[in-house]
């Protein structure tokens, strides 16, 4: 083979090194790792989990994202009741699914079924 008819790419791990040619068809995990889904489906499917969840109209304390009342005389939106009990928001909760990496409490990281 010919010097510099093909580019490679050294990838090396622990005591392992490996060769890989750059051809612009090799998968890397860390951006699959990073990738986004749809974003507009992400969107829907938050919004469908938050309308699902029960009301808290007589709800006490504070919303432990915003530490904000959770009394509806403040100009709060209604909160809504996750499946573990906690109460939030709905902004709060909405905006917590939409940007964490998981769907589950911000308290007690209880699973929120979609």
């Amino acid at each position: 083979m010919a010097s510099g008819s093909t580019k490679d790419h050294v990838v090396v791990s622990g005591n392992n090194t490996l060769t890989v040619p750059l051809d612009g068809r090799y998968f890397d995990l860390d951006d699959a790792m990073i990738m986004p889904e749809d974003p507009t489906a992400t969107v829907q499917t938050v919004m469908r989990m938050v309308s699902a969840m029960p009301t808290g109209n007589y709800a006490t304390g504070n919303c432990s994202i915003c530490m904000e009342s959770l009394c509806p005389s403040n100009g709060s939106s209604a909160s809504r009741q996750v499946s573990c009990g906690h109460v939030y928001h709905h902004d709060c909760i909405t905006d917590w699914l939409l940007n964490g990496n998981s769907y589950s409490c911000p308290l007690c990281r209880h699973q929120i079924s979609r």
